[in-house]
């Protein structure tokens, strides 16, 4: 008889649980977070003199978990009532965990009843939604987009990210897609040892060489089978490429050959008890910028993922045709591609080989560029997924809209959570029996509405501040600020320390009030007039004009070539990398470098005594980047120190360590340490680096 794994689960898994700690957390993300309310445990039991915080735990009761989350709220960043209550449940498993049995109910429903009305009233938490759940629109993704491409000065590792974020944006818009479907959302394993405390077998015994091994089969077994997903599946959590299939289709209407695109989002909430794969469908739009096929199509050619050994350029892969009766043919991927993140992480200055790109990055990118384009709020992953919602419902049958979501049809998620707080429809003139005014009500129940695109999140120059007469009231305090310190430093300690400490806190509560209350003075009413596009690297300023001023009407074969020549250009980003020097470089009209100066050697071997020795062979960085000139040699040495000097030595261990002057690169100057390198700097090229420590 042949015994299968699956006989073997329920009995193995019994027996196996029976000797852990933990009988009851079982994913990952709960032992996170367990583990990481541990700590705070720990902490409230020093606090508290309670003394083992095992003991505490096991002998802890109503009036214990209430004071653990005054506690938390006292001592930590806690400004809302979710924070506090989600504290409070991941206490809940830690109890559960430690004395295998659930919380009292009674005493849970008391407990609630005490953080709503007496410790929210208490720390001045915030009410839940109490802010609102804004809702973005087209015109919100298409000004982010635009943002993104043309206007944007921040400082990327390659400008190759732009083409992954407007990516990111417009699969989050279109799917409403959580980002942990597209992005890496995995937090990682804590690494202050409460993990291994709870859970880990090591933790009891660190001398007992044999708790590196399963104790039994049976335990190593069920390890086998917990795993048996990741590791069968050997790739992140993250869109990758077996997940979406690029095809050319024969249109049913027309009989052209079109590309489409299916995505498989398998990552969803819940996937690892119940997976849902979702399947959407995207077909090329009539504008480029909002066209989710041709950032794939270069992000693919990016990383020379087809597999047919003919489609190297752009203009190959939109190109390519069905034949004969044929009505749909697949593009396939590469073998060695199937598992890798579409979007990806960069390390250092280089894109990661298999590394996807994490939450934290795709957020905090996503909120700065919101800002700064002109949104009064920041924006976030969870407004584009309420704008999906809200477009597909009504539309399509509710059975759809749940299914496009992720959600149980039978809990109602999207009345409850999701729906557009601001009613979408005239209910005024519908009770009053006029026409309904339809584009004003779309327009008031998005969060486009007060956004500006003459805004950012910094919009008066320092100049305008240094200008400005001193404020009387601030002069005051911070002179007696001046005269409580006795001009020393350190405060700490001192009887009249927090009297200081409320002195600075009111000093810059009031400067800060002052910044919010200045206003520009009045000026006549002009038309807007969109600024124009000024951008220091040339693939990038060609990219932003085509897809910012697409012209309207175009043929269908000059929207190919427009599309074509998009996709050439977000290839070539990839290899292009503005710096901060860029704001220091006189602004000139863009021309050929080499025509300027006919006859001249660009790259010299005598470089300028200010002059960075390794930017100067960075092809990514335009010609005035490379050959910047720094204003003293300090601060150069202090760029070197801080942009290069850690990757050198990583070369230095590996014995890779080679000039990067144009002119050294294709002599292949090879050397063999970092004092070797800055003893070569300054006799072959004439720059004195800074000597390394000892």
């Amino acid at each position: 008889m042949r015994i299968t794994a699956v006989y073997y689960v329920r009995p193995v898994l019994t027996n196996h649980l029976a000797g852990l700690v933990s009988p009851w957390s079982t994913t990952n993300s709960t032992k996170r977070n367990t583990a990481g309310v541990l700590r705070k445990w720990k902490r409230y039991c020093e606090f508290s003199k309670l003394g083992a915080w095992v003991d505490a735990i096991k002998k802890a009761d109503m009036s214990t978990a209430t004071d653990f989350i005054d506690y938390i709220c006292d001592h930590y960043k806690v400004t809302s009532e979710g924070t506090s209550w989600e504290y409070f449940r991941q206490y809940q498993q830690l109890y559960t965990d430690i004395n295998g049995q659930y919380m009292d109910r009674n005493d849970c429903r008391a407990i609630k009843n005490f953080h709503d009305t007496v410790t929210a009233v208490r720390f001045g938490l915030r009410k839940p939604n109490i802010n609102g759940k804004p809702v973005a629109s087209v015109d919100t993704l298409l000004s982010l987009l635009i943002f993104n491409i043309a206007y944007d000065t921040a400082v990327f590792p390659t400008e190759g990210h732009r083409s992954q974020l407007s990516g990111c944006y417009i699969f989050l818009a279109y799917t409403g897609a959580r980002p942990a479907e597209i992005v890496d959302n995995e937090p990682s394993k804590p690494t202050d040892g409460m993990w291994e405390e709870l859970y880990g077998r090591k933790a009891a015994s660190n001398d007992d060489d044999s708790n590196d091994k399963a104790p039994d089969e049976n335990s190593r077994l069920l390890e086998d089978l917990l795993c048996q997903e990741m590791l069968g599946r050997g790739r992140p959590k993250a869109l990758c490429y077996e997940d979406i299939l690029l095809m050319v289709v024969r249109h049913p209407e027309t009989g052209k050959d079109v590309l489409a695109m299916a995505v498989k989002f398998i990552h969803h909430k819940g996937a690892d008890n119940k997976p849902k794969p979702t399947i959407f469908f995207f077909t090329m739009t009539r504008r480029i910028i909002l066209c989710p096929i041709t950032i794939i199509i270069s992000q693919a050619l990016r990383d020379n993922a087809f597999h047919a050994p003919s489609l190297t350029c752009a203009a190959s892969v939109f190109r390519v045709k069905n034949l004969g009766p044929v009505k749909c043919t697949p593009i396939r991927w590469k073998e060695a591609m199937l598992k890798i993140p579409v979007f990806r992480r960069f390390d250092g200055a280089a894109i990661s080989p298999d590394q996807p790109l994490q939450y934290y990055k795709l957020r905090d990118d996503m909120s700065r560029q919101s800002l700064d384009a002109g949104n009064e709020m920041a924006l976030g992953p969870k407004a584009f997924r309420r704008m999906a919602a809200n477009a597909v419902n009504g539309d399509a049958p509710d059975a759809v809209r749940d299914q496009a979501m992720r959600h149980n049809p039978k809990w109602a998620t999207f009345n409850a959570a999701y729906i557009n707080e601001m009613v979408e429809f005239d209910v005024q003139n519908a009770v009053l029996g006029e026409p309904t005014e339809d584009g004003m009500i779309h327009f008031w129940s998005h969060m486009s509405l007060m956004s500006d695109p003459r805004a950012c999140s910094d919009m008066v120059p320092d100049g305008v501040w240094q200008e400005l007469p001193p404020d009387p009231e601030i002069e005051d305090l911070v002179r007696q600020r001046a005269e409580l310190k006795g001009a020393q430093y350190r405060i700490q300690g001192r009887d009249d320390e927090n009297e200081i400490r409320d002195l600075s806190r009111l000093i810059k509560n009031k400067e800060g009030q002052r910044k919010k209350n200045r206003r520009g003075g009045e000026e006549a009413e002009v038309e807007y007039i969109a600024p124009a596009i000024e951008l220091h690297i040339p693939e990038r300023a060609e990219l932003a004009e085509i897809l910012v001023n697409q012209p309207e009407g175009v043929s269908g074969e000059e929207l190919l070539r427009l599309r074509i020549r998009s996709a050439e250009l977000m290839i070539a980003l990839n290899d292009k990398r503005e710096t901060a020097k860029r704001k220091r470089i006189p602004q000139r009209v863009q021309a050929n470098v080499k025509e300027e100066s006919s006859g001249q050697d660009l790259f010299p071997l005598l470089m300028g005594k200010t002059q960075c020795p390794r930017c100067i062979g960075d092809e990514r960085q335009s010609y005035e980047e490379r050959t910047f000139p720094y204003c003293r040699t300090a601060v150069m040495n202090d760029h070197f120190d801080r942009e290069h000097l850690g990757g050198m030595k990583e070369m230095e261990r590996e014995n890779l360590i080679f000039c990067e002057h144009p002119k050294c690169k294709e002599e292949g100057v090879k050397l063999k340490h970092l004092d070797h390198f800055r003893n070569h700097v300054e006799s072959v090229h004439g720059v004195k680096m800074r000597p390394g420590k000892a």
